[in-house]
């Protein structure tokens, strides 16, 4: 049959193959590729010029365009299509073939450009780059089905610029719907690789990365230094999610209270070790915690202790009865007890209220010991409308026996704690009081923040003498910013002198921000140590 009476053929049949938007056209063409369709039809040569809303279609597959020329040997040719492609739309530069070029997909929170799309079944990308609210992602090439995307030489990073830290598949199976990335993964960390086995991300969610690293100092002089939840990763386990942990610390370096701490945990339970200073050992195991210190440093360490406290919530009520057994230099014994709390809280356009009372008991039987009780509440009243900001918190604790308890772990201290906030704008005023049955501490403070100049802050505070506070820091730099440095200097004035000045400095670099934060405290606040500290933090921007 000559090519063009076929073509008028598969005219007439061809919109019946389909019920789809495209069969509703007045003039349709039944292809190997799907169904052609458009408003108006014309003829250049051997080629089929179709016009008005001109689509093709096939189950999985939607394109429309202003004009979609049809050739039986060349296949297909368009500009500036859109559509729907199982499951996720559509934009692209040109068809040429059947080849898409140009191509931007979008499918609920995630973006993806593909230099071509091949109109096979399924679908295969490549050169795809695919942007989500966790990662940045590139694979060489993708195959996409309505429930989920195969996607081959897979790179996936949370970092802004750069691949500092990656994470690398061979083959992912990617689920849309969920975000959910599966595969045998590699964790790359600057230039080292580190083998993880299956293992599970989503391109949803940020992965909780924290640096195991601890790295700093305290008045004292103590230096502390080692691995704190370095992670043990398992097979099948979410990146950054990883519930096995192993901790190396030396804490106390330099003194007398010099101490290694070596501890592995799984979720809910572990074992820690503490050799030199305080040496013994500690165990959980979900609710029930053990722990045994042959030499305590104080009155107050328990030299034997095993303590099983389950927790229960029901909406805003929750609930801990624990049963505990320890020894100490000037106690010793078992003590019943339940500590709860009920959680209120009501909005009501721009104001939000807030009650939490909360309550400890606890009784020592088989002792002569009294019963100690501890009562307390927190209440909290807000008022947001646009620029206007107003703020009132009060907390409190009782202890209505006016005993104090044997052991210092169901021991909850009275205290009084009264917060008064206003803003509007960029300008903030606050007024803190706390414990005026006690220790009394004042403070005042204004605020002014500026998105190009940074955050001001000056502050007056009274408690063992009067202290002026002044402190400042930069705007966080852009995350599209590859390289940046963040200051925040701080400086008190007290009793005709400096009293305390401190220094937060962080480097960004393309993945990473780096912290450094020392403050030299000259005259503290009550029981305030004076002397200088130091920390280094590593953080995931």
């Amino acid at each position: 049959m000559p090519p063009m009476r076929r073509w008028v053929w598969l005219l007439v049949l061809g919109g019946w193959a389909l019920a789809g938007p495209c069969a509703q056209r007045p003039y349709t063409l039944e292809t190997e590729d799907g169904l052609l369709g458009g408003e108006n039809l014309s003829y250049d040569g051997e080629v089929l010029v179709f016009e008005g809303r001109a689509c093709l279609e096939r189950e999985g597959l939607l394109l429309e365009a202003p004009v979609i020329r049809y050739q039986e040997e060349g296949g297909f040719q368009a500009l500036d299509l859109k559509g729907e492609a199982e499951g996720w739309r559509l934009w692209a530069e040109r068809l040429e073939g059947k080849v898409l070029e140009g191509v931007r997909l979008e499918r609920g929170r995630l973006k993806a450009k593909a230099q071509r799309v091949l109109l096979e079944r399924p679908p295969v990308g490549q050169g795809v780059l695919l942007e989500s609210p966790a990662y940045r992602v590139r694979a060489e090439e993708a195959r996409f089905r309505r429930e989920e995307a195969r996607l081959t030489g897979f790179l996936a990073t949370p970092c802004p610029c750069g691949e500092d830290l990656r994470l690398s598949m061979p083959e992912a199976r990617f689920d849309p719907a969920t975000g959910e990335l599966l595969g045998e993964a590699s964790l790359g960390l600057w230039g080292l690789e580190v083998p993880l086995g299956e293992a599970r991300a989503n391109a949803n969610r940020r992965p909780p990365l924290e640096s195991p690293l601890v790295l700093g100092s305290s008045p004292d002089g103590g230096w502390t230094l080692g691995l704190r939840g370095f992670p043990l990763p398992k097979t099948g386990e979410e990146i950054g999610r990883w519930e096995r942990r192993f901790t190396l610390l030396g804490q106390g370096l330099g003194t007398e209270e010099a101490a290694l701490v070596l501890g592995l945990r799984e979720g809910a339970r572990g074992v820690e070790f503490q050799l030199g200073y305080a040496a013994g050992v500690r165990a959980f195991w979900d609710d029930l915690y053990l722990a045994a210190t042959p030499t305590p440093p104080d009155q107050d360490t328990p030299s034997l202790e095993a303590r099983y406290r389950p927790t229960f919530r029901l909406e805003g009520l929750t609930l801990s009865p624990f049963l505990r057994y320890a020894e100490t230099k000037k106690a010793q014994g078992l003590t019943l007890g339940l500590e709860g709390s009920y959680a209120l809280r009501h909005r009501e356009g721009p104001f939000a209220f807030g009650l939490t009372p909360s309550f400890l008991l606890a009784v020592y039987p088989g002792t002569a010991y009294d019963p100690y009780a501890a009562l307390g509440v927190r209440a909290e009243g807000e008022y947001r409308e646009k620029d206007l900001f107003l703020r009132a918190l009060y907390a409190g604790r009782l202890e209505p026996l006016g005993y104090t308890p044997p052991f210092t772990y169901e021991n909850r201290d009275e205290f009084q704690r009264l917060l008064l906030e206003a803003g509007y704008g960029p300008i903030a005023l606050a007024y803190a009081l706390e414990n005026p049955l006690g220790n009394r501490l004042d403070r005042l403070e204004g605020r002014l923040e500026d998105p190009a100049l940074g955050s001001f802050r000056l502050a007056w505070v009274r408690g063992s003498y009067e202290e002026v506070r002044l402190g400042y820091a930069m705007p966080l730099p852009d995350r599209a910013c590859c390289q940046a440095l963040w200051l925040s200097p701080e400086v008190g004035f007290g009793d005709g002198g400096l009293s305390r000045y401190g220094l937060t400095l962080r480097l960004y670099d393309g993945c990473f921000a780096y912290e450094l934060r020392a403050q030299n405290v000259l005259k503290g606040q009550y029981d305030e140590t004076p002397g200088l500290s130091l920390s280094f933090g590593l953080g995931l921007r």
